[in-house]
C-alpha cells in the first residue's frame, strides 16, 4: 500500500511539472529502469526485453502512469523509434562478416525468401481460422511476425557456445529479414487500405511490386550512403576516432532518411545495407565503431521497448486470450519449424543445427514497433483491426523471447550442437597470438576468459568470428558451470597467463571438473615444473622453447619443429592444430 501511494505521489510531481520538466524525468526515468533491465538480465541469463517489457507495462499508461509516450504526440514517438530502430538494424549489419557470409549464404537465402513465404501465409491461415480476425489483417500479422529479433538473438547467443556456422546463419537472418519482412508488413497494409477504402484498384500482384521496388530503393540508398562516407573517409584522412564514428552514426540516419523518402518504410533496407557495407570496407577505427554502434543500440532498445510497452492497453491481451496465445505456440512449434526445415532440406548443416536454427527465432523491436505504426494507421483511416494487430504482435514478442530465448541453452544442450573447443586463459600477447594461430587453422570453437577489461575490450571484436571471450576470474570454479554451463564441451586447456600458479590453479580447477582433458600451460620459473607435470600438466617455458627451435633450424635437413620440454609440439594433440608451434 505504501509503494502504491509512493508511486502516486511521484506520478502526481510529473503530471504536475513543466512540459519540458515532464520530458527528462521521463526520460531519466526509462534510461534508470533500461538500465536494471540489464542488470538482471546480465545476473538471471534471461534476455533484458522480458524485464523492459515488465517494467514499461507496470509504469507505463495503463499502469501506475510514471512513463507516459503520449508526451511526445504520436508524431514525435513515430520519429524517436523510427531513429532507435535504424541504429538497431544498421548495428545488425555492421557485425556480418562477408567471409562467412558468403559461406552460409544458401542457408540465408532460404529462409529469408521461402520460410517467410510459408511464415506470412501459414501464420495467416492459423489466426484467420483460430482467433477470427479478418483475414487481410490476419495477413497484415502475420507478415509483421516473419521477422526475427537481432536484438534477442545477439544476447542469447552471446551467452551459448554454438557452432559459429549456426550464429552466422541466425544473426545474419535476423538483419535481412528486418528489411524483407517490415517491406513485406507495408506492401500488405496497402493493399488492406486500398481494398477495404476502395479508393483504388489492388491486386495481389500489387503487393510484390512493392516489396520489390522498395527492396531496391532501398538498397540503393544504403549503398550510395556507404559509399559517400569511405569517399569523405579517404578524402579527409586521417579523422579521429571520435569524428569517425561520428561519421557512421550520420551515415546511419542518412540511410535510413534516404530510404524513407524514395519508398516508405525501405529505411529498413537502406541501413541494413549501409551497415553491411561499411563492416566490410576497410574502414578506420572499426573497432570502436562497433564498440560505439552497440553502446547505442543498447539505450534505442531500452528506449523502444519502454516506451511501446507503456503505451500498450493489457485488455488487448486479455481480449486475444487463449486463442492468441496458441497461435503464437503454431507460429514457435508448427510454422517456423516447418519453414526452416523446408529452406534449408539442401544445405550442408546437421539436424541438430536445423532443429535448433527452428527452435530459435524470437520475434523483437522490428516487430513490436511496426505493430504500433501499423496500428495508428488502421485507427486512422477507420479500419477494424488495430487493437488486434497490437495485441498479437506484443503477445508473439513476449512468448516467444520469454520461451526460446530462455531456452535455448537447454535446447543447444539437449541437441548437443556445442563444439569441441580450445579454452585459452588470458588474453595478453601470447593467448592473443594463439587466438589468431587457431582461428585461422582450426575447425575447433575457441573460448576465452581474461579479467582485465582493457584485454577484453580488445579481443571484443573477436565474437564476430566465433571466437567466445568471457571477461571474469579463471581461478573461480563457479565460471565454468555458470558461464560455460561445464567443460564437458572443452577439450583442450591452454593457461597463458604471466603468473605460474594461476596457471596451476586453473588446470587443476579443469582437471577436477574433467580429469581427461589436456592441460598446456605456459611457464615461467622452470623450477615448479615437477609440480605441474606430476598433475599431467604438459608445459611450455618460453626461453626454453625458442632456444630449441633455434637449434633445430640451424641443423640442415631438418624441420624446424618446437619443442614443448622434451616433448615435440607436433605430438601433442592440441585440436585440429599445433597450437604451440
Amino acid at each position: 500500500m505504501n509503494t502504491l501511494v509512493n508511486f502516486s505521489f511521484f506520478s502526481d510531481i510529473l503530471h504536475s511539472s513543466s512540459p519540458f520538466l515532464k520530458v527528462v524525468l521521463m526520460m531519466s526515468a526509462v534510461f534508470l529502469l533500461g538500465l536494471f533491465a540489464q542488470i538482471l538480465a546480465d545476473k538471471t541469463h534471461l534476455p533484458a526485453i522480458i524485464f523492459l517489457l515488465a517494467f514499461g507495462s507496470l509504469l507505463g499508461n495503463f499502469g501506475l502512469g510514471l512513463i507516459n509516450p503520449d508526451i511526445f504526440g504520436p508524431q514525435g514517438l513515430r520519429a524517436i523509434i523510427a531513429v532507435a530502430v535504424a541504429i538497431v538494424v544498421f548495428e545488425g549489419g555492421l557485425t556480418i562478416d562477408f567471409r562467412f557470409f558468403r559461406q552460409n549464404w544458401s542457408s540465408v537465402l532460404g529462409l529469408v525468401t521461402l520460410n517467410v513465404v510459408i511464415t506470412i501465409f501459414g501464420m495467416a491461415w492459423i489466426t484467420y481460422y483460430l482467433v477470427g480476425i479478418p483475414w487481410k489483417i490476419a495477413l497484415l500479422y502475420a507478415s509483421l511476425v516473419s521477422v526475427t529479433g537481432p536484438t534477442v538473438i545477439a544476447p542469447v547467443l552471446r551467452r551459448l557456445h554454438v557452432s559459429h556456422k549456426v550464429k552466422v546463419i541466425l544473426e545474419t537472418e535476423a538483419v535481412v529479414v528486418d528489411a524483407i519482412g517490415v517491406i513485406a508488413a507495408v506492401s500488405i497494409f496497402n493493399y488492406v487500405k486500398v481494398t477495404e477504402l476502395n479508393t483504388a484498384e489492388a491486386n495481389t500482384l500489387t503487393i510484390f511490386q512493392d516489396l520489390g521496388i522498395s527492396l531496391l530503393l532501398g538498397a540503393l540508398s544504403g549503398i550510395i550512403c556507404a559509399w559517400g562516407a569511405r569517399l569523405l573517409v579517404d578524402r579527409f584522412a586521417p579523422l579521429r576516432g571520435e569524428v569517425t564514428r561520428m561519421l557512421v552514426l550520420v551515415t546511419a540516419l542518412s540511410a535510413y532518411s534516404l530510404g524513407e523518402l524514395l519508398a516508405h518504410e525501405s529505411g529498413i533496407a537502406a541501413v541494413a545495407v549501409a551497415g553491411f557495407m561499411i563492416g566490410n570496407m576497410d574502414f578506420p577505427h572499426k573497432s570502436s565503431i562497433k564498440a560505439f554502434k552497440g553502446d547505442l543500440t543498447l539505450m534505442s532498445i531500452t528506449v523502444v521497448f519502454l516506451l511501446l510497452a507503456a503505451s500498450l492497453d493489457l485488455q488487448f491481451l486479455a481480449r486475444i486470450g487463449f486463442k492468441g496465445a496458441l497461435c503464437v505456440l503454431a507460429l514457435m512449434f508448427v510454422v517456423r519449424p516447418l519453414g526452416v526445415i523446408l529452406s534449408t532440406w539442401f544445405e550442408k548443416i546437421s539436424w541438430g543445427e536445423r532443429i535448433f536454427i527452428a527452435g530459435l527465432g524470437p520475434r523483437g523491436i522490428v516487430a513490436a514497433s511496426a505493430a504500433t505504426f501499423f496500428a495508428l494507421e488502421l485507427d486512422s483511416a477507420g479500419i477494424e483491426g488495430a487493437n488486434a494487430i497490437r495485441g498479437l504482435v506484443f503477445m508473439t514478442v513476449l512468448m516467444t523471447v520469454i520461451i526460446q530465448g530462455s531456452g535455448a541453452r537447454f535446447m543447444a544442450n539437449l541437441l548437443n550442437i556445442s563444439p569441441k573447443s580450445v579454452l585459452i586463459i588470458g588474453g595478453g600477447t601470447i593467448g592473443k597470438q594463439l587466438i589468431y594461430h587457431l582461428k585461422d587453422q582450426s575447425s575447433q570453437g575457441i573460448v576465452v576468459i581474461e579479467n582485465n577489461p582493457a584485454k577484453v575490450e580488445r579481443l571484443s571484436h573477436l565474437a564476430h568470428e566465433g571466437v567466445y571471450v568471457i571477461s571474469a576470474d579463471a581461478r573461480r570454479e563457479s565460471v565454468y558451470r555458470n558461464q560455460l554451463n561445464g567443460v564437458d564441451n572443452i577439450s583442450t586447456v591452454i593457461a597463458t597467463s604471466d603468473d605460474d600458479w594461476v596457471n596451476l590453479r586453473v588446470c587443476q580447477i579443469l582437471k577436477k571438473m574433467k580429469p581427461r582433458i589436456q592441460a598446456i600451460s605456459i611457464i615461467h620459473d622452470v623450477k615448479g615444473r615437477d609440480v605441474f607435470e606430476n598433475l599431467d600438466i604438459q608445459t611450455i617455458n618460453l626461453r626454453e622453447a625458442a632456444a630449441n627451435l633455434i637449434s633445430v633450424l640451424l641443423k640442415n635437413g631438418q624441420k624446424p619443429v618446437s619443442v614443448v620440454t622434451d616433448t615435440p609440439i607436433s605430438e601433442i594433440n592440441a585440436p585440429d592444430s599445433p597450437a604451440a608451434s
